[in-house]
């Protein structure tokens, strides 16, 4: 048990710091997610609306990540190939966006406007981070930045 917390705990720190899974993504349908996936998440959110899937690979294994709609919020759950979650995301208002992140984003970006934000967390619900959409001189970049506002990554769309 101790074994399987350390490696999710592993990949979920990939996941952010390098934003592996995002760089190979393919969109899958459903007949193509491992059963055990579909089990743990149709157990874990029956009352989730407009299920997309895709898949990507993190150190050359599969993963899935699941986009899904409920109470009018918008989400995203990593599994691993054994239907182990691996990371959740979860749209917020960008109000609610911690201080330090937004000073962070400020001091990189002054001119910049939060557009879209996210949380990013462990399974269990602790925020590991967060996932914001900007708009700067015209430009629209999505940085990934940990709980103390320290930017990790940044992509221009």
């Amino acid at each position: 048990m101790k074994k399987q917390f350390w490696i999710t705990t592993i990949l979920v720190i990939l996941l952010i710091a390098l934003g592996q899974a995002h760089a190979s993504e393919k969109e899958v349908s459903k007949d193509q997610v491992p059963k055990a996936v579909l089990e743990a998440f149709e157990k874990a959110y029956p009352n989730a609306k407009e299920v997309e899937f895709e898949q990507g690979m993190i150190e050359g294994k599969a993963v899935y990540e699941i986009e899904y709609k409920e109470n009018d919020r918008e989400y995203e759950i990593l599994y691993d190939a054994d239907g182990e979650a691996l990371q959740k995301e979860e749209s917020i208002d960008v109000k609610a966006l911690p201080e330090p992140i937004t000073q962070a984003i400020a001091k990189v970006y002054p001119n910049a406007t939060i557009e879209e934000a996210e949380k990013v967390m462990k399974p269990d619900g602790t925020v590991t981070g967060y996932e914001v959409e900007i708009k700067s001189e015209e430009k629209k970049f999505e940085l990934q930045l940990d709980t103390f506002g320290k930017i990790l990554k940044t992509e221009q769309d």
